[in-house]
């Protein structure tokens, strides 16, 4: 079955080296972020406009660290958590609890130090997946939307049990995940040669199914996370050979939000695009709007926006929304 050989796909070891860079930065992206989230409280605290002194705990006993939680851990192998390890407890959360386990192994984390668990926030069974392809030789696209509503109609019915985990983590970070949680459905699509034209009451669905797996991400995240959240989105893709040209809409990118974030409207409104620049990925587009429309809600404030390259493959490079944001409620002024 195809469908296996695409799981084994997944495994991201082999890339390792390669993302050795692009690793690093998106790590040390993320503690710049905690570490400027602790210097403003720290100021805010004092009364004073910056203090060279600062420099955040190290080794403090586990009970007192912050708690970061990775979504969509799986191997962890885009992070580097020991970079983080002497200042935060961590949480992987992913519906591949054996990965998540490997990950905290990997690199030496006691239970206590790492916890890994399945929050269950978007729950989609291998089984429904597996079911999707025994119906592609055959059905057509009445038949295939139809079965996809179902599902779709199932998962939503069942809310996740966060209770345990309402305002359980102090950061939270959420990088290439949403463009995977109903990913194999389209990329089994693919791998049969659908033609999405002919298809479109089946696309029409799983567009739909993308909206709303952002949007139950974006409450499991906002449920559970109190001061700041990091992102990584995939927002156009290409091939290795064009790295140069991902790499100036990067820079674009980064200096476009600079200046929109540095002139910010009190109304909290950003531009639906920059510089003709959209996102291109399906899932990954759904939570960037979740993500704006949070901040225009008044939910979060949107601190930092940057662009980055990961080197995803060997047939495939992503220009990446790297974002920083606080959480409202426990803003620092």
């Amino acid at each position: 079955m195809i469908y296996e050989k695409m799981i084994e796909t997944e495994n991201s070891d082999p890339m390792q080296s390669a993302w050795d860079e692009y690793r690093h930065a998106l790590t040390e992206y993320i503690w710049d972020g905690i570490e400027s989230y602790y210097r403003r409280a720290h100021l805010a605290e004092k009364g004073m406009l910056r203090d060279q002194d600062f420099l955040m705990h190290v080794d403090e006993p586990l009970e007192l660290r912050p708690v970061v939680a990775i979504w969509g851990a799986g191997r962890c192998n885009d992070l580097d958590l020991q970079m983080l390890a002497p200042y935060v407890r961590f949480v992987l959360i992913d519906r591949d609890l054996d990965a998540a386990e490997c990950a905290r192994m990997r690199f030496g984390f006691s239970k206590q130090h790492c916890r890994c668990v399945d929050l269950g926030f978007w729950e989609i069974y291998e089984e429904e997946e597996r079911f999707f392809e025994t119906l592609l030789p055959d059905a057509d696209d009445l038949h295939l939307s139809e079965y996809l509503r179902q599902v779709l109609t199932s998962v939503v019915e069942l809310q996740p049990e966060l209770a345990e985990f309402d305002g359980a983590f102090d950061f939270s970070v959420v990088c290439g995940l949403a463009s995977q949680l109903n990913a194999r459905f389209a990329g089994l699509l693919q791998c049969y040669q659908k033609n999405p034209h002919n298809l479109p009451r089946t696309m029409a669905i799983m567009k739909e199914m993308n909206v709303q797996a952002a949007r139950r991400l974006m409450e499991a995240v906002m449920t559970t996370t109190k001061a700041a959240i990091f992102t990584a989105n995939e927002i156009y893709a290409a091939a290795p050979a064009r790295e140069e040209r991902l790499a100036g809409y990067a820079q674009i990118w980064s200096e476009e939000w600079e200046q929109i974030l540095d002139a910010q409207t009190p109304d909290n409104t950003f531009p639906k695009d920059v510089e003709g620049i959209t996102c291109q990925v399906a899932g990954s587009r759904e939570f960037g709007l979740q993500l704006m429309r949070a901040q225009e809600a008044g939910m979060l404030t949107v601190r930092h926006r940057s662009g980055l390259i990961w080197p995803f493959s060997n047939e495939k490079y992503y220009f990446m929304d790297v974002l920083t944001a606080y959480c409202k409620n426990n803003e620092i002024k």
